[in-house]
């Protein structure tokens, strides 16, 4: 899932598609957006690709393929849940899970991530194994279909197979589980809530590529419902394991400058002398 395709389409830009002459300018615009949204310096970051994800031959310029101007359709209730992403400074308790190191972009459903690119899918007579690089712990779904990783963060999932098809269902998120984060410019991701119900698809296309396909039902949250498909190209690369927590002094230094800042702010306010 290495690609430069955004989650929603980039501002100025209507078609679903672009040709192999057009690929060149979309994916200049894109990273000036992502420049000027992210402020990472493209001389040492590794960006999440270096072309457009191609899904039935088409070069697709978002991941969202609906709605069907590859924008996020949310309601005044998904706007609100959204915003309800922890964000504050009071205590490590209030920064968003993936800056604990607790989970990230390997539940469902899979998103691109900048560093947590790769997958590893694992088959055998009676499990199938799902493990995407970073820090979350590998998904493993029985013949039976119960999901051995149902959790907490991970709701509760039940999978089958439709022919070649692996299908996932998975609901039962934990009520302060409010957003999947993506990567890039624009939308800060997707709400959810406890019974947001989440339908992923395998689709096997060939030796080489698996289609990815996932679906957000929720009418409380959504317009309509969110339809996404990225392509899993095989590749030689191995997983790295993620050790969030090896050397993390992030969390840490994000508390301690909040600190600092509210130092600074109460100097501010002393009358002067």
């Amino acid at each position: 899932m290495r690609t430069l395709t955004p989650f929603a389409r980039p501002a100025g830009f209507s078609a679903a598609s672009v040709s192999a002459d057009e690929e060149r300018a979309l994916l200049d615009l894109i990273m000036q957006q992502r420049l000027a949204a992210e402020r990472f310096d493209p001389g040492t970051s590794q960006p999440d690709g270096d072309a457009l994800a191609i899904v039935n031959g088409e070069r697709r310029t978002s991941a969202i393929v609906s709605p069907s101007n590859g924008q996020l359709a949310l309601t005044p209730a998904g706007e609100v849940r959204l915003k309800q992403r922890p964000d504050g400074y009071d205590g490590p308790e209030a920064r968003p899970v993936n800056e604990r190191c607790i989970a990230d972009a390997g539940r469902a459903p899979y998103r691109v991530m900048s560093g947590e690119m790769f997958f590893e899918i694992i088959q055998t007579p009676d499990h199938l194994v799902i493990h995407k690089e970073g820090m979350d712990p590998p998904r493993i779904f029985s013949k039976d279909g119960r999901s051995d990783a149902s959790g907490s963060w991970a709701g509760t999932s039940s999978s089958r197979w439709d022919g070649d098809t692996f299908v996932v269902e998975t609901t039962g998120f934990r009520p302060d589980d409010t957003n999947r984060r993506i990567s890039g410019p624009g939308s800060a991701g997707f709400p959810i809530k406890p019974d947001t119900r989440i339908t992923e698809w395998l689709v096997p296309i060939s030796v080489d590529v698996i289609l990815y396909r996932y679906r957000v039902d929720d009418a409380d949250l959504f317009v309509e419902p969110l339809i996404v498909e990225l392509p899993l190209v095989r590749t030689e690369q191995y997983l790295f394991e993620s050790a969030c927590h090896e050397g993390n002094l992030s969390l840490g230094n994000t508390l301690l400058g909040a600190r600092m800042q509210e130092v600074r702010d109460r100097e501010n306010l002393q009358p002067p002398r």
